[in-house]
């Protein structure tokens, strides 16, 4: 089942006073962006949508149905013929199959202040899980210099170690409650910076305090205590419910300039035991940067799908993303 947002005047308002804004702000940012020598590693563009609408024992078959009613025919009008049908031809196929959870301090501490800490572990089709855990530390920040100025540096001698910088651009929103949304009119769009580094551990190396993180990011508790102060580094985390995500992704198509991206649609199911009933769904596109730089015929036409798929009819814009879901997410 799926949430319908009732938007309130408020919200409406909000979203009128700062939509004109926040278009002309993303029109002139420079698409090679490259600031101070700051450079990005990938853009992303995500949308979520009506988890509802994957229900049942084959979400494969609805995920079809959306990529040649619905992504096909955008892709077509805001990209290229060519494009087109290569999604219509080889569709969106199973590509990652994990278990998903997020931790943090009874008191939110890394949600409000920008973190994200996330396990993650992969599965085979009958659920088995590997015997390696991805754990990734993330920073968020609507400011470009922020994000790529946390460090997050792993340890000496931790194993499968990658950093990067990337951007997230998604609809422009407001929400005003669990139930409540309002998105931009006309359509528009919003930038979010990250820096995240992760590693891999066994099982058993899961940190379940702040000092555990701490002890795989060695500058982590500066950087954190230079963003709130004072805090107890032997803060016991809590974990969210566990996700199981479902992962259907595209081959990579030409958008301009020899530039590819690559689609994924992304299922999570809170009961991993469930397979019926998503709690949630998101269809994203993305591209590297290449010498930290994009092509403003990549970057104008990438913009134009981000906003054309807001009118989709699955499309779910005002709705919380996956870590707004997830934040301070507790088992009952």
């Amino acid at each position: 089942m799926h949430h319908r947002f009732a938007p309130s005047r408020r919200a409406h308002r909000v979203i009128d006073n700062l939509q004109p804004f926040i278009l002309f702000a993303v029109l002139l940012l420079p698409v090679s962006t490259l600031a101070g020598g700051i450079e990005l590693d990938s853009r992303e563009y995500k949308l979520m949508l009506r988890a509802g609408e994957f229900a049942g024992s084959d979400p494969g078959q609805a995920v079809e149905r959306f990529t040649t009613d619905q992504l096909v025919p955008a892709v077509r009008s805001r990209w290229n013929l060519d494009a087109a049908n290569e999604l219509m031809r080889k569709k969106l196929e199973v590509g990652e199959r994990r278990i998903v959870r997020f931790w943090d301090s009874g008191e939110c501490l890394l949600y409000q202040h920008g973190y994200a800490w996330r396990e993650r572990v992969d599965t085979d089709e009958h659920d088995t899980r590997a015997n390696e855990i991805e754990l990734t530390l993330k920073f968020r920040s609507p400011d470009m210099f922020l994000a790529a100025g946390m460090p997050l540096k792993a340890k000496n001698g931790a194993r499968n170690v990658d950093s990067k910088i990337e951007e997230d651009l998604g609809p422009v929103s407001v929400r005003g409650g669990p139930e409540e949304g309002a998105v931009a009119k006309p359509r528009s769009a919003r930038s979010q910076f990250s820096r995240s580094t992760k590693q891999t551990v066994s099982p058993d190396k899961v940190p379940t305090s702040l000092a555990g993180i701490a002890d795989l990011y060695p500058s982590f508790e500066d950087e954190l205590r230079a963003a709130i102060g004072g805090f107890d580094t032997s803060a016991l985390l809590e974990p969210s419910p566990e996700y199981r995500e479902l992962v259907y992704e595209s081959s990579k198509l030409i958008v301009a300039k020899d530039v590819k991206a690559r689609f994924a649609l992304t299922l999570w199911y809170k009961d991993v035991e469930n397979q019926d009933r998503p709690a949630l769904a998101e269809v994203s596109f993305k591209y590297d940067a290449k010498n930290g730089g994009v092509p403003d015929e990549v970057a104008r036409r990438a913009l134009a799908l981000l906003l054309a798929m807001q009118d989709l009819p699955w499309a779910e814009p005002s709705a919380p993303a996956k870590t707004a879901l997830v934040s301070c997410d507790r088992p009952s």
